[in-house]
């Protein structure tokens, strides 16, 4: 976890510049996640900081399969799959079997999730404003991290690194 006292000028992995970037990502995500895993136990939640993601999905798409919501998330099936099964541990989702497809699960939202749905969502909003709040944040930064996502996924960063290896030679 980043410590808030260590000064900006003795901070390495920000001397580091783009070299570094994915570590700083990270950093910045790992911090996201631990302070919302404490905010919602503080809160009496019994979530999950990246369960919103499918919470949210399901919302707007019930009884999808496993694999259509890893493919929605952009996540790795493995990931869905252990989120799901947390998630129907805890009552927020449930599934069952595809009737025209007996090979696929559909994932539903829980009467539980269903119930609880309005305050989270109360609670995602805060979070959005106070993200927003970070360091002035507008349009243009989901934007630029659009275009490093599209790039990304155009070519990743193996083939961008042996390419300015090919090309250096």
């Amino acid at each position: 976890m980043y410590q808030n006292s260590i000064k900006m000028e003795d901070d390495f992995v920000s001397e580091l510049g783009y070299l570094a970037l994915a570590v700083r990502l990270k950093r910045v995500s790992d911090s996201m996640v631990h302070s919302a895993r404490q905010m919602y136990k503080s809160m009496g939640l019994d979530i999950e900081p990246n369960w919103y993601l499918i919470l949210k999905l399901l919302k707007k798409e019930e009884g999808l399969p496993i694999t259509t919501i890893a493919d929605r998330l952009r996540f790795a099936h493995p990931s869905v799959i252990s989120m799901i099964r947390k998630m129907k541990e805890r009552g927020y989702v449930e599934t069952h079997i595809d009737a025209r497809d007996s090979r696929k699960q559909l994932v539903s939202l829980t009467s539980k999730a269903k119930r609880k749905l309005p305050e989270l969502e109360k609670l995602w909003q805060a979070c959005e404003r106070g993200i927003r709040t970070i360091s002035s944040l507008d349009d243009q930064f989901l934007d630029k991290l659009e275009v490093i996502e599209a790039h990304y996924r155009e070519q990743d960063f193996r083939q961008r690194t042996l390419k300015e290896l090919e090309d250096a030679a």
